[in-house]
């Protein structure tokens, strides 16, 4: 019995996971023929998932040029997670204080096996359980909208937060700050969870731009 064709969902999610781990690199053209080839899906459900994948700003479509895995300006970057900053501190200063016992158990729970994923090398885990961690986070702090504006700007960064990912030394930081948050939610420190999550979504737009030889407009500035 053959296999039946990929719908446009699976395809979607085959090729995201593919860009935001980085297995698809900036301007790296994506062509239709090889992804039915590889996929079995019909020409109508990979166009359907580029689409999508346009509409969430992972990948840019030209006329004649095809569809290529995003590239960052250093301008786009620095907009990007200048919304990011003031989105996700927006939701820091929503918690009650001290936040929930509950929050906090779910909060602890997820990292410290985020901290187990990344000290066994499990990447595919830790960016995961880190994704995990904060949609929780910012969930728990009651305005569902402002958590699904801050998982949209979140997911449109995923290709500069994953490269960071590659470093041990971000990684080990990441824990850090993990559990950093926690605290300052358990005292309700709210203005404290704000420095953190600052300090903590900046460094791997840092790592990105250093990477890449981008130069960092807020420096020069």
């Amino acid at each position: 019995m053959s296999e039946q064709p990929k719908n446009w969902e699976v395809v979607l999610g085959e090729l995201q996971r593919e860009i935001v781990t980085g297995r698809r690199h900036p301007r790296e053209r994506l062509v239709e023929d090889d992804v039915i080839a590889r996929t079995g899906a019909t020409r109508h459900a990979v166009r359907l998932a580029f689409a999508e994948l346009e509409k969430v700003g992972l990948v840019t479509r030209a006329r004649n040029k095809g569809v290529h895995v995003r590239d960052y300006s250093s301008r786009e970057i620095e907009e990007l997670y200048e919304i990011r900053e003031c989105l996700e501190c927006q939701a820091a200063r929503r918690f009650a204080r001290p936040a929930p016992p509950e929050t906090i158990e779910a909060l602890t729970d997820i990292a410290i096996r985020h901290r187990d994923a990344s000290q066994s090398q499990r990447l595919g885990d830790v960016f995961e359980l880190n994704d995990r961690f904060h949609e929780t986070l910012y969930r728990a702090a009651g305005n569902r909208q402002l958590a699904d504006a801050i998982r949209h700007y979140t997911f449109a960064t995923q290709p500069i937060r994953t490269r960071a990912f590659a470093s041990r030394d971000i990684r080990e930081l990441a824990i850090d700050e993990h559990f950093e948050m926690i605290n300052a939610l358990t005292v309700g420190d709210t203005d404290r969870l704000c420095q953190i999550i600052a300090r903590h979504i900046g460094r791997p737009k840092d790592f990105y731009l250093q990477a890449n030889g981008i130069e960092d407009l807020a420096a020069l500035a």
